[in-house]
């Protein structure tokens, strides 16, 4: 099968929720490195479309995809339990347009996660702390529909579009109905649940608040897919043909290269630093440079599949303080392959191609102390 063709196919499903990034509890680490706990609450408005692709990724993608827009909204409270313990949750929702110059042309999709963190304060003084952090993860991709699906440019299978060569009927709803309709091709989605353990060391240095986070993290990643017609073993079916292509033919090449669907186990070493700069009393600037090394189990690499396993990432962002408990803040991100790392859900043996190239965004967000 044509690569460029099928490796779109779970592009299509999966790589919109890839435009955002769940890190903002490790975003704002920068601020714990003060003494003062208090409540904080936190909201983050991320947008993405191809006139804010300032690393041209949407270009270098080699396939027929292109990503049209992406939007995330977040919302995250910092609650100190005890002089050394807090608490950090985060709610993530996230939209996605896809579009494609074959079938399926567009695919919305949707998408959340959770994420709860305890830290505690091992160690506080002026000069430097410790604090041990550990943490769950949980996303959910919503489902995805693949009505019709287009082939070599040549065939299109399944679904409602009048442009079908193969399409299967329902025949119980035709036997109940009497109304024609057809099974798409495809429908599918995934989670990944997980856990993270860690310790950041405050200090300063050059002048600067700074930091360094070592941290691991293991997340089970799951891909559901559901096709009445890759389950297709009628003998007479299999050997239809269509423009010298045997239909058989057609759902075994499909069906060898979509993503498994048995669970693997990503396992992310992470190493980080960071600092906080004050340029005068209303502003001041946070920043960090992030490693991350995966290394997978029970993943199946495809057969010409190029496996991902490190990326870098920069995080800045520039801070007003308006008030004594009011902050905004404008922050960029950039990492050198995609969202590797910090986002699980979006890499598999279909998408992985997409990892060779480098992923930016921006966002605008706020944050309130609670007195």
């Amino acid at each position: 099968m044509n690569s460029k063709t099928t490796g779109t196919l779970m592009l299509t499903a999966l790589l919109a929720s890839s435009f955002h990034s769940s890190a903002d509890i490790e975003f704002k680490r920068p601020l714990q490195l003060n003494k003062e706990q208090v409540i904080q609450v936190g909201v983050e408005y991320s947008y993405f479309d191809l006139d804010l692709d300032f690393l041209d990724y949407a270009s270098n993608l080699e396939g027929r995809s292109t990503p049209e827009r992406n939007e995330a909204i977040r919302l995250d409270l910092h609650l100190p339990l005890t002089q050394r313990i807090t608490l950090d949750y985060q709610r993530s929702d996230n939209e996605g347009l896809i579009s494609r110059t074959a079938q399926p042309f567009k695919t919305l999709t949707k998408g959340f996660d959770h994420q709860l963190d305890a830290s505690y304060w091992l160690f506080r003084s002026n000069d430097y702390s410790i604090l041990l952090h550990a943490g769950l993860k949980y996303a959910k991709q919503g489902p995805v529909k693949l009505d019709c699906y287009d082939y070599k440019g040549v065939v299109v299978i399944g679904g409602t579009c009048e442009e079908a060569d193969f399409r299967l009927l329902d025949g119980d709803t035709y036997l109940r109905t009497r109304e024609f309709e057809y099974f798409p091709v495809m429908e599918t989605d995934a989670n990944t649940i997980g856990f993270k353990l860690g310790a950041t060391l405050t200090n300063q240095l050059f002048g600067m608040s700074t930091y360094q986070y070592l941290g691991f993290e293991q997340t089970e990643v799951n891909v559901r897919l559901k096709s009445k017609l890759l389950e297709i073993t009628d003998p007479f079916l299999l050997q239809v043909e269509f423009q010298g292509l045997r239909f058989g033919d057609v759902l075994n090449l499909i069906r060898s290269e979509l993503p498994q669907d048995e669970p693997w186990l990503d396992r992310t070493f992470i190493l980080e630093a960071g600092a906080r700069v004050s340029i005068n009393d209303t502003f001041f600037v946070t920043g960090s440079l992030t490693h991350y090394i995966v290394s997978r189990d029970s993943y199946v690499v495809g057969e010409r599949e190029t496996e991902y396993n490190n990326n870098t990432g920069l995080n800045l962002a520039i801070w007003m303080q308006s008030s004594e408990t009011f902050n905004i803040y404008l922050r960029g991100e950039a990492s050198t392959n995609n969202v590797l790392g910090f986002e699980p859900i979006a890499y598999n043996r279909k998408s992985s191609k997409y990892f060779k190239h480098p992923f930016g965004q921006l966002s605008l967000g706020f944050t309130i102390k609670v007195p």
